[in-house]
């Protein structure tokens, strides 16, 4: 839960510093954050699911290896909310905007 918060208050001091939304920006990290925990989850259970009922698993691995998964969650957690900050470091691109030619000038 802490690294949760701290990477939404990171996201939004560097978006905030890179003059993007920063509310906005340290959402996204949090939810990068825990969403890569929750998506790790599933690919695991649907995983042990899939081995428990195709090569005859233990139906208690989940519990042998919990803290294993765990690790495993946070870890993949840490990736995605970094792979947001390194995004928030590069200066973002205004748009650019090119002017017509000047009009002509006649001399008479």
């Amino acid at each position: 839960m802490i690294l949760a918060i701290l990477f939404a208050y990171w996201g939004y001091k560097k978006a905030n510093d890179s003059g993007r939304n920063g509310i906005l920006w340290g959402f996204i990290a949090l939810a990068v954050f825990i969403g890569s925990q929750l998506i790790i989850g599933l690919l695991l259970g649907v995983g042990l699911g899939i081995g428990i009922a195709a090569f005859g698993w233990s139906e208690t691995i989940f519990e042998d290896y919990d803290i294993l998964f765990r690790i495993i969650g946070v870890v993949a957690g840490i990736i995605g909310g970094y792979l947001v900050l390194k995004y928030l470091d590069r200066i973002p691109q205004g748009e650019t905007y090119n002017a017509p030619p000047p009009p002509p000038t006649f001399q008479g």
